[in-house]
């Protein structure tokens, strides 16, 4: 009997569908600040969510969460508590790095009309994780592709 392998047939991609795939990850930028009032529908979250839970995960540990915030109430409150460690970390700076520190743009927890925390569970699994025996940070990094996609 052939043997059959699990994974998914190898997928070829057209040439505009690769120029795509880097224009995305070429013109991607940090936004901190300049984000439109208008509320997120709610099928672009799903899209964006979706996305992120098809990230790569060592041992398909999926150790992310993902919190929405649309409260601006909540969001003013968390600006206010990133703010503060904000103010901690710019002092942790020399002088001339701190100003530097303090001109990045972070308006966007209360300007974006939608938050989204992500969180890593690193007790997700248990004690012994496939793909974590060797490297305990794997769940990190399958967190941070999750933030990436």
């Amino acid at each position: 009997m052939p043997k059959t392998s699990m994974l998914a047939p190898a997928v070829s991609f057209s040439s505009s569908e690769r120029d795509a795939v880097y224009k995305a990850i070429f013109t991607r930028r940090d936004v901190r600040d300049q984000f439109l009032p208008d509320p997120v529908p709610d099928d672009v979250l799903r899209r964006l969510l979706q996305a992120a839970h098809h990230a790569p995960s060592v041992g398909f540990m999926q150790p992310w969460n993902f919190i929405t915030i649309r409260s601006q109430s909540v969001r003013d409150q968390i600006a206010d508590a990133f703010g503060r460690a904000n103010d901690e970390a710019a002092a942790m700076f020399p002088e001339q790095q701190r100003s530097k520190y303090a001109s990045l743009k972070l308006e966007g927890i209360r300007k974006a009309p939608l938050n989204i925390c992500v969180t890593c569970d690193r007790t997700r699994g248990g004690k012994v994780i496939l793909g974590k025996t060797h490297n305990s940070s794997m769940d990190l990094y399958s967190t941070v592709c999750a933030v990436q996609n």
